[in-house]
């Protein structure tokens, strides 16, 4: 079958022939197209996204969080729950998620087998916890599929908090930590957000290299690996509200733990190098 190289009026089922975004992009290298299609109808192309979120423990806030999702009826909700004790899965199957149970506690486990299970070509990995609101995705996404970048972090500093969303000694270590992990890999603002937007190939490189972290060092894991295998990364600033419960975070011991982290994955890079 021929198909005609689109002009800027292109619909989206036109658009939709191709296998996916990524493809079209590949053959015909039309940014101004696939923008065009992309902010007419946005809530079609959101069938090729697929929303990915760790949860212990939240039944407080993941039904309030899930029910902001209607907003993308064509993505695909993967909620992994990690050894919940209260009715997490319960209300996350109620509201239409896909519930995956792993039973290895810690963060990092939880979103390595939501990564082993993710078809779609785009990715947003999205805390449960209903700090994060789920209309900021549009803008984390807008530059994977214009292919300006590979990964999209939410950056918490550079968009807005609410009054008591970060104490003052979370809101110092992560700028601490932002601040090494830019002179250690590339810069960003950061480091620690629990929002982010990921290319297919960008996590299927993430499972290849394998992933240690099994806590709240999972993010700077994620992003020394982007930074070694060359992906660009992008920060897009976001809205951070306050939890409705107790943060699960221990400022201290974690903080201590992520600078470790990157401590490793630096100096094996720099080895290498040498």
């Amino acid at each position: 079958m021929n198909i005609e190289k689109p002009d800027n009026s292109t619909s989206f089922e036109d658009l939709n022939r191709l296998k996916d975004i990524e493809k079209y992009q590949q053959i015909y290298k039309n940014k101004s197209a696939i923008n065009s299609v992309f902010e007419k109808d946005y809530d079609k192309s959101m069938q090729h996204v697929t929303f990915l979120m760790p949860a212990y423990n939240e039944e407080r806030s993941i039904g309030v969080m899930l029910d902001k999702f209607s907003e993308y009826p064509q993505s695909k909700v993967i909620v992994v729950d990690n050894n919940s004790n209260d009715k997490t899965a319960e209300i996350a199957k109620k509201r239409g998620a896909i519930v995956l149970q792993e039973q290895k506690q810690g963060k990092g486990h939880a979103v390595k087998t939501g990564f082993e299970h993710v078809e779609s070509n785009f990715v947003v990995m999205i805390d449960a916890d209903n700090t994060y609101d789920p209309q900021d995705a549009k803008k984390l996404l807008k530059p994977l599929i214009e292919d300006e970048a590979d990964v999209v972090l939410g950056s918490r500093i550079l968009g807005k908090r609410e009054k008591g969303s970060i104490n003052r000694v979370n809101l110092f270590g992560n700028y601490l930590l932002s601040f090494v992990a830019s002179l250690f890999f590339s810069r960003v603002s950061d480091v620690c957000t629990g929002y982010w937007a990921f290319k297919k190939n960008v996590i299927e490189q993430f499972l290849r290299d394998g992933i240690d972290s099994d806590g709240f060092d999972l993010e700077v894991e994620m992003f020394s690996k982007a930074s070694k295998n060359k992906f660009r990364v992008a920060e897009i600033p976001i809205l951070y509200k306050k939890r409705t419960d107790d943060p699960k975070l221990n400022s201290v011991n974690d903080g201590a733990k992520i600078l470790k982290r990157m401590l490793i994955y630096w100096i094996s890079g720099f080895k290498r190098e040498t």
